[in-house]
């Protein structure tokens, strides 16, 4: 069953980014997601259930960047095993927003997966444009929506240019709901990464807009109401 929702909706909510396949940008949009909500006011807290720690590593970047420029949003990361999965959901009762990376393997440890999926406020599931993709992130989402858990893939490194786009697209919404923002392929994303940066860092990204809106959409999933214009 999911948790019981907070009676104030800009407290406690909890977005997993889960997806059995690797290298689909898990921690690149937990770290979007994070700056953009601590931009517009929001207290948040990330956690990384990979045992590779790619979000923690971001993190300490950041903190280094911080300590020459304290106006860079502050934004922890703590650092857990999945088996302690329990302690991040805790963990959403001292901030308002609560972004967990997880495992590229998250459904091999099936029972802890599907409770730490039923606690969360919503799941967003990313996945690249190939079939590979799809046989690896469609099971998954089916266990999603059977589950009755809110849920919606997120097209990452999309590429509207290829034949394969379309179908590919009619593929996954036959399986459950996507997300109307696609992220597609751009430098400044990485390169921000390395920085200890996300693209909601710069005015002037070229991403700029997408990550805004998938933060926009992502937020209103999970029932954060922003204030009109916070992420314009």
């Amino acid at each position: 069953m999911a948790r019981p929702k907070p009676d104030n909706p800009q407290q406690g909510r909890l977005i997993l980014v889960a997806s059995p396949k690797g290298g689909v940008g898990k921690s690149c949009l937990c770290r979007n997601l994070l700056v953009s909500a601590a931009k517009d006011g929001i207290r948040v807290l990330g956690v990384d259930l990979d045992q590779q720690q790619t979000l923690a590593k971001w993190h300490a970047r950041r903190e280094r960047v911080r300590q020459t420029f304290p106006d860079c949003a502050e934004v922890p990361v703590m650092a857990v095993p999945v088996a302690e999965w329990r302690s991040a959901v805790k963990a959403a009762e001292g901030y308002d927003l609560v972004v967990i990376d997880t495992p590229p393997n998250i459904e091999a440890q099936y029972g802890a997966a599907l409770s730490l999926c039923s606690a969360a406020d919503f799941v967003l599931v990313p996945t690249g444009a190939t079939q590979d993709d799809i046989d690896s992130c469609a099971p998954w989402m089916k266990v999603l929506v059977d589950a009755e858990i809110r849920a919606s893939f997120v097209l990452n490194k999309a590429n509207r240019r290829v034949k394969s786009y379309e179908t590919i697209r009619a593929k996954l919404l036959q399986v459950g709901s996507l997300c109307p923002v696609e992220v597609p392929t751009l430098e400044d994303i990485h390169v921000s990464a390395g920085k200890g940066l996300a693209v909601p860092d710069f005015t002037n990204a070229k991403a700029a807009a997408t990550f805004d809106a998938l933060w926009c959409y992502v937020a209103r999933e999970a029932g954060l109401k922003l204030q009109v214009g916070a992420a314009a």
